[in-house]
């Protein structure tokens, strides 16, 4: 075991191999590419890459078109993933395990809200990466209940399962699979940045990117709060946010009450997503000047009238994010932060030939197809 305050060889061996990792994902120029091409031309493409090849031959007999692209990239992901947890030792391994469970929240609640609305089940498969503790075999199980009660008896042994149990009996109610989502992610943070405080190797890095990325989905879950049919009442507002922000939960409740553009671009200026916004939108519409000050007046535009922020933003935020996370892994080479990055970087290239996928199978221009892109 090394010394404290030592980086172990295995640690650095592994953080290597996830920096060389990310090399190898596709740049620009190769999407750039694949919107010229046809579905089969797609199809080509990716079997002569290594990393999707043996996916694309297995699944070829089964799928074809789009739903082939999807299927093979969806494997390839969740293979990724596996990989991943392989190759991280010790506390990185740890981390990466708690980081990665998000994904059962994702799986369970697809799983959910398909089984109450009568979702065909291979479309429900379909949304499924099984990268977190419930396993393939347990997900399979949980697409043949005929309910949302059977799903949640089968998930008895989850970490979260408390979280499902109180929800039990109005499983499926108007309103409740968004209760319930919040209520799961409001715990997941709450473990992992439990996790983070505990002086592991690594947590204190990843302690500060968890505090940005929860103030950011704050901000989105107070936007989708603010854009509803019905207002909402502050009590609401406390069960949505994400404690553990660097951005005060009283500064969320305080935004939602504002209805003068002076005071909530006040407000706004105050808080860390303001330059994060900016940043987004000055390299979206390549526009050097835009100010925060610009950015807090563009929230408020699209507030007042309760809309929900431009999709093209949203996506240009998600960029600025991902770059944050890779600065801060340039930063601690070796902590559980180039892992991160790797992972998060494969997840948007999954969904990015996703999108391609969708896109060109209902004939949408490659120009609409890029607004769907992140890199």
């Amino acid at each position: 075991m090394p010394a404290p305050g030592v980086t172990s060889p295995s640690c650095i061996y592994a953080c290597t191999r996830f920096r060389v990792r990310r090399t190898t994902l596709l740049p620009r120029e190769e999407y750039l590419r694949l919107m010229q091409m046809s579905i089969p031309g797609v199809i080509g493409y990716l079997s002569r890459r290594e990393d999707y090849k043996h996916h694309i031959l297995d699944l070829a007999h089964d799928f074809s078109g789009a739903q082939l692209i999807e299927e093979a990239v969806n494997h390839n992901l969740a293979e990724s993933f596996r990989h991943a947890m392989a190759t991280a030792p010790g506390d990185l391994h740890t981390l990466t395990g708690e980081y990665l469970n998000r994904w059962d929240i994702a799986n369970v609640m697809a799983i959910l809200r398909g089984t109450v609305h009568d979702i065909p089940r291979r479309q429900i498969r379909d949304l499924l990466v099984p990268a977190g503790e419930l396993d393939g075999t347990l997900l399979d199980r949980l697409l043949n209940v005929t309910n949302c009660g059977e799903a949640i008896e089968e998930l008895q042994g989850w970490r979260l399962y408390p979280v499902l149990a109180e929800y039990y009996r109005v499983c499926g109610e108007k309103g409740v699979f968004a209760r319930i989502e919040d209520e799961l992610y409001r715990q997941y943070y709450a473990d992992l940045l439990g996790l983070a405080a505990t002086g592991c190797s690594g947590c204190q890095e990843l302690n500060g990117y968890l505090r940005f990325e929860i103030d950011i989905t704050n901000m989105r879950n107070l936007l989708r709060l603010h854009c509803a049919e019905e207002a909402c009442d502050l009590a609401t507002i406390d069960r949505t946010m994400i404690s553990g922000g660097r951005i005060p939960i009283a500064l969320f409740r305080r935004l939602y009450g504002i209805e003068t553009e002076g005071e909530f671009v006040n407000a706004f200026l105050s808080t860390d997503i303001v330059p994060v916004l900016a940043q987004a939108v000055r390299e979206l519409r390549q526009d050097p000047e835009f100010s925060s000050t610009d950015a807090a007046e563009l929230v408020w535009q699209r507030w007042h009238r309760r809309r929900r922020p431009v999709h093209e933003v949203e996506m240009a935020v998600t960029r600025v994010r991902l770059h944050h996370l890779e600065a801060l892994s340039r930063r601690h080479p070796f902590s559980v932060l180039p892992v991160l990055a790797y992972l998060e970087r494969k997840k948007y290239e999954v969904a990015n030939l996703r999108a391609i996928a969708r896109g060109k199978a209902f004939d949408l221009a490659p120009e609409r197809i890029w607004q769907y892109i992140v890199l």
